[in-house]
């Protein structure tokens, strides 16, 4: 139930001073005026002169233009001409016109629609007549620029005259409720509107659900659609569209049926709607059908409706057929190139989309930010930095790099080519920042490694200088920075990340909780991870995969399998990750029975076709189990029997297990398969020289080094005093790193003292021989 509008809670503008309603202030005539009314003997301009003299015309003329001034009135809106409309106007006040209604309100839309309210403004005020048109169209010139104040002042002044409203005006006074702030006002109007009898008009109606709609309460917006006895295509695709951005496709397309149902045409507004709202994989074949329609009601031809289709098909990875509908199109825009790229760009054709963009700027097409965020967005998946330059270039010289999401795209660009500097140089020049730009810059810390570079320190400070711009992390920005301190095992950081996430209400996000559950697993503290898992409000399959792949990392095998029953009994489908991660779970804790059982009916039960890594956990499995000769035919028989992968783990199980003859086996197929891969002559070495077999262990690292194969030094680090140490093999860059090699002479000497029998002196080997 809405009540009429509480005089007293009516906004009361200052602006615009009105006669006959408020005090007079002295006024500055507007530049039009001055124009308009400064004769030919006291004019220094030419051009004002030569106006003005040219508005004396014939009889014939003047007969002409009499009859003819609002049809020319309209060209020059439509035509943008704001030069005819003042000769207009010049011409009406030589004839002696003083804005009789007919004539200034024509006059008011003119300068309104040229966003001219200054002139509009006076023409108003010198008005002594004025109707409900007159009030309607100042209105509306306030509301095309946005001056809400001025909107509603002026509303305020019709309803205290007792002006009549019609309902051309209640719709201008319902486009200025803009967003949530302006609920109460809406709510005001509308009681007006029911208490003048206006609300079974359709026109106000449909502005009033689209008020609503723009606040934020589409519920509202939809009951007062549900209650409209009679509703237009207009009204209809409204409601379409609205569903459209609240992401309800299903809604969106059930108004659309019933548009249809109605006996009413659908228009091609209605048909690019409803095809926007696709989006999902269940709609790909409403959105075939939509096409068909669009052909049998005959807008398939309009750019649009053309444009949505060729979107559509391409956000359902339906290549072919948008570039079907990009080929039959008749006029192509702007728009129709960027969704026929942007279909390129999601479906993984980089190729293409570049060839594309070539082709754009050859034809001469007009780009916008629009499409080259578009372009970039492939150059970043493609990795293509090579292009991604040249788009810069051409971005820096059409000016158009302040653009937020042009912006956005080039820091993606150079985060996601490792080019990091480049993305900080980038996002410093920017005039307006936003979240997006910030995570592109932490994903690329991610997804860098880079021993020299402390990229989490660095991470941080990205952290800081976002909080201290005033800009608020999102889920995402935790997630990455979780996902940073599990990977840098820094415990009491992803902590202190944990509490600001609480502290912001992030932490329900499940992004967050997945990302907490893996950074306390990294981190060893199983507790706590288990703890995150629980207050997650709604996990899913990710958070059970988290989880379980935490128990298996900590060895807990039996946990890991019992989670995995649990999660299927919650009616979660496990994916490819669950399975791998109960396969390890499995292979660590000795159950090889469960884990074998579980890789055979993967597929037949789960519809999961084991991949390589499934097949590197059962060699690990059935190879911890004893099952050696069993684990060489499993290889022999599987699709990847050619892997290194394979045989590597097959290596690594014999020297766990200290079997001569399987080790030597699988490291004959693994140095064949993989000759020049570093990491599997160590990997072969370390097996020798773990049995004894020092000659077998030199021998292999001499072909490698004849093979001038080099493997990147490994690195460990250490978390003290919330401070993360990095050690590299042989690395004297730490800065106690002669204290530390200190100590470990010590420590050598040491050990040399103290073993000095025969057995003492194979440790002794040992160490020498690892030390190398």
């Amino acid at each position: 139930m809405y009540a009429a509008i509480p005089t007293p809670l009516l906004p009361y503008s200052s602006k615009p001073q009105h006669p006959i309603l408020l005090p007079l202030k002295p006024k500055t005539p507007s530049p039009c005026y001055l124009f308009l009314h400064t004769s030919p003997n006291n004019c220094n301009n030419p051009s004002q002169l030569s106006l003005n003299s040219n508005v004396s015309t014939s009889c014939d003329d003047k007969t002409l233009l009499l009859n003819d001034w609002p049809q020319l009135l309209k060209i020059s809106i439509n035509s943008g001409n704001l030069n005819l409309g003042l000769c207009i106007h010049g011409f009406l006040l030589k004839l002696g016109f003083r804005n009789e209604p007919f004539q200034g309100n024509n006059l008011i839309n003119m300068y309104a629609k040229f966003g001219i309210l200054d002139c509009a403004q006076q023409v108003f005020d010198e008005m002594p007549d004025r109707n409900t048109i007159t009030w309607t169209s100042l209105i509306n010139g306030y509301a095309q620029i946005n001056d809400v104040e001025s909107v509603f002042g002026i509303a305020f002044h019709m309803h205290r005259i007792e002006e009549e409203f019609n309902e051309h005006t209640w719709s201008v006074i319902l486009r200025a409720c803009e967003s949530p702030d302006d609920r109460i006002r809406g709510e005001q109007i509308h009681g007006s509107v029911i208490k003048t009898g206006f609300c079974e008009d359709v026109v106000v109606r449909t502005s009033l659900i689209s008020m609503y709609s723009r606040c934020g309460y589409l519920e509202d917006a939809e009951r007062l659609f549900i209650d409209l006895s009679y509703a237009d295509v207009r009204c209809f695709n409204l409601m379409i569209s609205e569903y459209g951005r609240a992401e309800n496709s299903e809604k969106a397309i059930g108004v659309f049926l019933d548009l249809i149902n109605c006996g009413l045409e659908p228009n091609d507004y209605t048909l690019t709607n409803v095809l926007s709202t696709c989006n999902g994989d269940r709609d790909v074949e409403e959105g075939k059908q939509l096409h068909g329609l669009a052909v049998k009601h005959g807008v398939v031809g309009k750019t649009s409706v053309g444009n949505a289709v060729i979107t559509m098909y391409g956000k359902h990875g339906l290549v072919e057929d948008a570039e079907n509908m990009f080929r039959k199109m008749a006029e192509r825009n702007l728009v129709t190139w960027t969704a026929l790229i942007s279909a390129y760009v999601k479906n993984g054709d980089h190729r293409k989309a570049l060839r594309g963009f070539l082709e754009m700027v050859a034809l001469g097409v007009c780009l916008d930010s629009s499409c080259f965020a578009t372009v970039l967005d492939g150059c970043s998946e493609n990795r293509n930095l090579e292009f991604g330059l040249q788009v810069h270039g051409i971005i820096t010289k059409l000016g158009l790099l302040p653009d937020v999401h042009v912006g956005t795209a080039l820091v993606d660009l150079y985060a996601k080519c490792g080019k990091l500097q480049y993305a900080r140089t980038v996002l410093n020049i920017l005039n307006t920042k936003s979240i997006a730009c910030f995570n592109a810059i932490l994903a690329g810390y991610t997804e860098t490694q880079e021993d020299d570079d402390d990229e989490e320190e660095d991470a941080m400070v990205l952290f800081k200088e976002m909080r201290v711009s005033g800009l608020r992390p999102d889920s995402v920005s935790f997630a990455r920075l979780l996902s940073l301190s599990a990977d840098g095992v820094c415990l009491v950081r992803g902590q202190s990340l944990h509490a600001f996430a609480i502290k912001t209400g992030f932490v329900a996000d499940n992004a967050v909780g997945n990302a907490l559950i893996t950074m306390y697993a990294k981190c060893g503290s199983i507790q706590d991870s288990y703890q995150a898992f629980c207050c997650t409000n709604n996990y899913d399959t990710i958070s059970w995969n988290a989880l379980i792949s935490a128990y298996a990392l900590h060895g807990k095998g039996e946990k890991a399998v019992f989670l995995f029953e649990e999660m299927k009994k919650e009616r979660f489908m496990p994916d490819d990750i669950t399975i791998l991660g109960v396969l390890q779970a499995c292979s660590y804790s000795g159950l090889w029975e469960y884990g074998f059982n579980l890789f055979n009916i993967m597929e037949a039960k789960y519809g999961i076709r084991p991949v390589i890594e499934h097949f590197a956990c059962m060699v690990d499995l059935l190879g911890r189990a004893g099952f050696l000769s069993e684990t060489v035919d499993f290889i022999d028989k599987c699709p990847y029997s050619d892997s290194p992968l394979l045989w590597r783990t097959l290596v690594n199980v014999c020297k766990l297990c200290g079997d001569l003859r399987f080790g030597k086996i699988a490291s004959t197929r693994l140095l064949d398969l993989a000759p020049k891969d570093a990491g599997s002559y160590i990997l072969v070495s370390n097996m020798f020289a773990g049995w004894g077999m020092f000659d077998e262990g030199s021998r292999v690292r001499t072909i490698m080094n004849d093979l001038k194969v080099s493997k990147e030094a490994g690195c460990s680090w250490i978390e003290v005093d919330n401070m993360t140490h990095k050690f590299l093999a042989s690395g004297k860059y730490h800065p106690e790193s002669k204290d530390i090699y200190a100590k470990l002479d010590l420590l050598e000497a040491e050990m040399k003292q103290m073993y000095n029998d025969e057995s003492d002196n194979q440790l002794m080997r040992d160490y020498t021989f690892f030390s190398k």
